[in-house]
């Protein structure tokens, strides 16, 4: 079986300023906030990847280095990838079709609107689907499993969705459930 943990950067900021280019924008204040919240969310579901796979935008990076301080004591392997920027649902596909054998569960940090195209792209009819359909919020994760052995063998369609959440998803610290859902 193998495991994609989709991981889409957190609020950006500075989209209309003209003096940084798309690759180096930051994430906006509302990002700083919801990274470190997603990591939080991450570790609370045992959510460990065996490999990262990121793209090396600013955004993308920080959304990372915040989420991997609360959600792991030792974060795992991480390859960045420059296809993975601003990557069509057909290029994430092609980069995990190159994975390691040995890597079962991997994480893909990006970017929209490659990231919602993939989620859904993959994913098997039903509900989970059309929600990701509608929308695929910043900071949100997607876990998707399946029955392929070989990364090569990953197809559109054949993915369960077992783990969607996102910042607004999620209660406040220390308050009640969360309307998220996790089918594993």
């Amino acid at each position: 079986m193998k495991t994609v943990t989709l991981f889409r950067h957190a609020k950006s900021g500075e989209k209309g300023n003209p003096r940084i280019h798309d690759f180096d924008r930051p994430l906006s204040n509302r990002g700083l906030k919801a990274a470190p919240k997603m990591g939080a969310a991450m570790r609370e579901r045992h959510l460990r990847p065996t490999l990262i796979l990121c793209s090396p935008s600013v955004r993308t990076l920080q959304t990372l280095t915040l989420a991997s301080t609360e959600a792991w004591d030792s974060p795992p392997k991480v390859r960045l990838d420059k296809r993975l920027y601003e990557a069509s649902a057909q290029t994430i596909l092609e980069v995990l079709k190159e994975v390691s054998e040995d890597a079962d569960h991997v994480m893909v940090v990006g970017h929209n609107p490659g990231m919602q195209d993939f989620a859904v792209m993959l994913s098997v009819s039903g509900r989970e689907r059309q929600q990701l359909k509608d929308k695929l919020p910043t900071a949100s994760v997607v876990t998707l499993e399946f029955d392929e052995e070989l990364w090569k063998d990953l197809q559109p369609a054949t993915g369960h969705v077992v783990l969607y959440m996102s910042p607004k998803t999620l209660p406040p610290a220390g308050r009640g459930q969360n309307s998220d859902y996790d089918h594993r």
